[in-house]
């Protein structure tokens, strides 16, 4: 089993206590002077230098509105000693409150949009509880992460693995649930 930075993305700590997640560092975002949404990519990129050692495979992103149980966490783990050099993500519905969409629809897809078509691989994807392999998180930081704010991390990180020629794998065995419905 490859080593892998497990992190909980907790917004002005106000993240879903989950026993599940208990392994899970805490990466606590939150509000502050010009960054009222705070500093996401600073914070990520930060976890990865000192989290990280020498052998990490990559990082686990876990958001604090999304709810796991013990099998979604083995299911991930799983995938990512399968395949542990490319980005794998949860299937994980989004609802119109936080997509402004008429519907709920799968936080995975193609073709540079969420929707209701659920591929096993896909190009454009949120963090919800998804890994990035270590070649896609420095190539990250090689290209300003550390500046990266919300709602643009995701965005960037997509386009950093589209120019890595990086597709996610849907982790069919996990089923998180958004909890911001």
């Amino acid at each position: 089993m490859p080593q892998v930075v497990l992190v909980r993305v907790s917004w002005d700590r106000t993240a879903v206590p989950l026993r599940a997640a208990s392994r899970f560092y805490t990466l606590n975002i939150a509000p502050e002077p010009g960054y009222p949404f705070g500093r996401r990519g600073l914070g990520m990129a930060a976890a990865w230098r000192q989290l990280a050692g020498p052998q990490a495979a990559g990082m686990v992103f876990l958001d604090g509105d999304v709810a796991i149980d013990p099998i979604d966490v083995a299911a991930m783990l799983n995938a990512i000693d399968r395949e542990p050099g490319r980005p794998h993500v949860a299937p994980v519905r989004l609802w119109p409150s936080s997509t402004k969409q008429a519907r709920w629809v799968w936080g995975h897809g193609n073709g540079g949009f969420f929707h209701d078509q659920d591929p096993d691989e896909c190009d454009y994807f949120g963090l919800s509880f998804t890994y990035l392999p270590a070649q896609l998180i420095t190539d990250c930081m090689r290209h300003g992460m550390d500046s990266w704010t919300y709602p643009h991390v995701d965005t960037q990180i997509r386009r950093r693995a589209a120019a890595l020629k990086m597709t996610a794998r849907v982790v069919r065995q996990a089923s998180p649930k958004h909890l911001n419905y």
